[in-house]
C-alpha cells in the first residue's frame, strides 16, 4: 500500500502536513508544496548499524591541533569508524566504497558496510592500492579522483 505525504519547505524549515491515501488528496492539499510518495511496510523493520570509514590521502596519519590555548586535540587519519542505525537491506556482505573531492587536499575515501571487519578489510586494500599507484610515479587527480601514467623518463 501506498501513502502521500503533503509537505511543505526544506532543509531546516521541512515538515509533513499530512498523509494521504490518494495522491489526488494529497496534491490538493493547500497548506503544502510538494508530495512524496512512500510504500508502507507490512511488518516491523530490521534495523542495524551501518559502519563508515573515511581516510584522506595525503594527510598525516595523525596530527595534534591547538584548539584554545593549552588545549590539544589529535586527529587520526582515516578517521575513526562512525556506526549509525540504518534499515537493513538483508545483505550482511555488502560494502560500498567512494571516493568524494574536497577543496583542499587529495579528497576522501569512504568506505561502509554492516560488518565492521569487512570494512577494514576493504579500506585496508583501497589504500594498498592508491599507495602502491603512487608508489609507481603515477598521478592522482583529486578532481576527477582517478589516476593517470607519471611522466616517464629515458
Amino acid at each position: 500500500m501506498k501513502v502521500y505525504l503533503a509537505t511543505y519547505g526544506s532543509y531546516s524549515d521541512y515538515e509533513v502536513r499530512r498523509v494521504f491515501a490518494r495522491r489526488e488528496d494529497a496534491e490538493a492539499y493547500e497548506l503544502a508544496d510538494d508530495v512524496e510518495e512512500f510504500e508502507v511496510e507490512a511488518g516491523p523493520v530490521e534495523t542495524r548499524f551501518w559502519h563508515t570509514l573515511d581516510w584522506y590521502p595525503g594527510d598525516p596519519d595523525e596530527r595534534q591541533y591547538e584548539a584554545r590555548p593549552g588545549r590539544f586535540h589529535t586527529i587520526v587519519n582515516p578517521r575513526e569508524i562512525c556506526s549509525l542505525p540504518r534499515d537493513y537491506d538483508g545483505h550482511p556482505r555488502r560494502i560500498e566504497h567512494r571516493w568524494s573531492p574536497r577543496p583542499i587536499g587529495l579528497g576522501c575515501l569512504s568506505v561502509g558496510g554492516w560488518d565492521i571487519e569487512r570494512v577494514r578489510k576493504v579500506y585496508g586494500e583501497l589504500r594498498a592500492e592508491w599507495l602502491n599507484c603512487q608508489a609507481l610515479g603515477m598521478v592522482w587527480d583529486p578532481q576527477r579522483l582517478e589516476w593517470t601514467p607519471g611522466e616517464m623518463t629515458p
